[in-house]
């Protein structure tokens, strides 16, 4: 979603129920908001951070042209996220998405049998585990 010259991540969760303790682990609340900043492939990261330079994402003049040097910038336009190796940072904002963004997210009862998460990713339900997902724990 766009708002205020960024882009937002918002979501709520439809599996599992409740977090468990691996939404936990990984810190994903049960609903929440995010910017999306994006990095500058030209700007040098920490050793160990990042893609390497072989990787790193080409983005045209006009894309590149926007970050004027800084590590940095909002998604915006979110035309940056189509490009193979955009590497892309979560910046916390608030867990309250109607507060924020005055949007109302309204999950569907999910489960397991109606779960369409395999199908949208094109992921394979045999090769993946799925307590994590419908039960919220480490198998």
């Amino acid at each position: 979603m766009r708002h205020s010259g960024h882009t937002h991540l918002a979501y709520v969760l439809e599996l599992p129920e409740e977090p468990g303790e691996v939404q936990r682990a990984l810190n994903i609340v049960k609903e929440g908001s995010y910017i999306v900043v994006v990095k500058n492939p030209e700007a040098p990261s920490p050793p160990g951070v990042g893609l390497d330079e072989s990787h790193r994402a080409r983005f045209p003049e006009e894309l590149q042209g926007r970050f004027a040097g800084r590590r940095f910038i909002p998604a915006e336009p979110p035309d940056f996220l189509d490009y193979e190796g955009a590497e892309i940072l979560l910046v916390g904002a608030r867990q309250d998405v109607f507060a924020e963004l005055g949007l109302q997210l309204n999950p569907e009862h999910e489960t397991e049998a109606t779960a369409e998460i395999f199908n949208d990713l094109k992921m394979e339900r045999s090769l993946h585990p799925l307590t994590p997902l419908f039960k919220g724990n480490w198998e």
